[in-house]
């Protein structure tokens, strides 16, 4: 089993348990603030993971979130206005329980950022009958660089080939 389907399952277990190794909020656990009768939605410094230097751990947050169907923590993986809950929720709202197996991340720099891409297999843990998908992930980050904001210190999503391929539509930060 690889780490990703490893680290996956442990925290699905976990979650029934109420226990967590990891320091960082599983995607359902992170506070909501409410305003009069709604929430107020999901947003990055709620998640601490989200702002690791170490792709794969937003990665695991990213799949995690799908497979709770948590759509909205998963959209901040890609903060681009473009792909969010909704549009998720579209694309991988038919899996009973999406499960992606993955591999290491490979990760490379090129010209002042950091690219991370993560291959994997999606399978429905409620539905065996559902035929497996591959496909990868790719994120980017800023490297430390002066004057670089947060947001640009952060990976985010670029593109999913799962399911169908999802791209940035240019229009978000960073």
């Amino acid at each position: 089993m690889s780490r990703g389907a490893f680290a996956l399952a442990a925290a699905l277990l976990l979650a029934g348990c109420g226990g967590s190794e990891e320091p960082a909020p599983a995607p359902s656990e992170a506070p909501a603030a409410s305003l009069g009768q709604g929430k107020l939605p999901p947003q990055v410094a709620d998640y601490p993971a989200l702002a690791s230097k170490d792709c794969a751990e937003v990665a695991e947050f990213y799949l995690e979130a799908l497979s709770s169907r948590e759509y909205a923590q998963a959209a901040l993986v890609w903060a681009d206005p473009v792909i969010d809950a909704a549009r998720l929720e579209a694309v991988f709202g038919g899996y009973k329980q999406a499960q992606v197996e993955w591999t290491e991340p490979f990760v490379e720099g090129a010209a002042g950022s950091s690219y991370c891409t993560v291959s994997g297999k999606l399978t429905d843990a409620g539905d065996p009958a559902k035929p497996l998908r591959e496909g990868t992930l790719l994120l980017r980050r800023v490297n430390d660089v002066p004057g670089a904001t947060p947001d640009q210190l952060r990976w985010t999503l670029q593109s999913s080939t799962f399911v169908e391929n999802l791209e940035r539509s240019g229009r978000g930060e960073p």
